[in-house]
């Protein structure tokens, strides 16, 4: 498979590949990188890889470990790669993001990584229109018959609608294309983007009231789960993982975005609290079946 990613990354016409796929799988992302040193090698021009991450690579573990939900990341103050290097705990989506990097650097190809949140409103594209953690959310409460929250459900997380991320890639591509002066690359190109916060709680009670709306749940009630019975039911026993992604602190300020690529966004939390109804209409099929 890494051959075959390889070859594909050589032998494409395009300076820029952007790759939104698994964001925890290293060995896709080197190939691609390998192929693009191939492609620059042969034609003498530069190639660059848009690498799409996730903000659980900063997810503490609030119930298991020490919380940190003061801790607030800057992409133009902090060193977020030296972070998500030196980090204690060994996480999928930090290691595909060390390895970009360094792999970039070894080979010459220049290399940004694009760090969302929780990603809300439905895509318009030829493949996975919804995000992650509402749907599993949502399919929880679907099987157990009312809104579940992990533990106290206090944990703060960001979030960015889908049309306003995709702003931002393209904001981005374009300034890749014309290599502004401007633009870091490699370890200092782990940039974020967040239109706001929200708390885990939130997020239930959401999903609560639009299940309860469609007729899906008899109450907009939301209970408290342990960590122990979510991992169970959504990742396999991975309590690590269900923390992580569905119960931690995940804070970081897009400053890079708005300060140096013209970014903005008129979506703030109301917008997002108010997307559950359409998100849980999106699944309705699914989940009635």
């Amino acid at each position: 498979m890494s051959f075959k990613i390889a070859a594909w990354s050589a032998n494409n016409p395009f300076p820029v590949v952007i790759n939104a796929a698994s964001a925890s799988h290293d060995r896709s992302a080197k190939a691609l990188i390998e192929g693009l040193a191939r492609r620059q090698k042969a034609t003498g021009k530069e190639s660059y890889l848009i690498h799409t991450s996730g903000t659980s690579i900063l997810g503490d573990h609030p119930y298991t470990g020490m919380p940190q939900d003061q801790e607030i990341w800057s992409d133009e103050k902090d060193n977020i790669f030296e972070m998500e290097k030196n980090y204690p705990e060994r996480y999928g989506q930090r290691v595909t993001d060390v390895t970009v990097v360094e792999t970039g650097l070894s080979l010459g190809v220049k290399t940004y990584i694009v760090v969302p949140p929780t990603i809300y409103g439905q895509g318009g594209g030829p493949f996975s229109t919804l995000s992650q953690q509402v749907p599993n959310l949502a399919r929880l409460a679907r099987k157990r018959g009312f809104a579940a929250v992990i533990e106290s459900g206090k944990g703060i997380r960001n979030h960015i609608h889908i049309a306003d991320l995709s702003v931002f890639y393209g904001l981005l591509f374009r300034a890749v294309i014309e290599q502004k002066t401007w633009l870091p690359s490699g370890p200092e190109a782990v940039f974020f983007v967040e239109s706001g916060e929200h708390t885990w709680l939130q997020v239930s009670q959401g999903i609560a009231d639009a299940m309860q709306k469609s007729g899906l749940l008899a109450t907009n009630e939301v209970k408290s789960i342990s960590l122990k019975q979510a991992a169970a039911e959504i990742t396999g026993d991975n309590e690590s993982l269900a923390e992580i992604t569905l119960a931690s602190n995940s804070r970081a300020r897009a400053d890079f975005a708005r300060n140096r690529l013209g970014w903005s966004t008129l979506r703030g939390l109301d917008d997002f609290l108010n997307h559950f109804d359409a998100e849980i209409a999106a699944m309705l099929g699914e989940l009635r079946g």
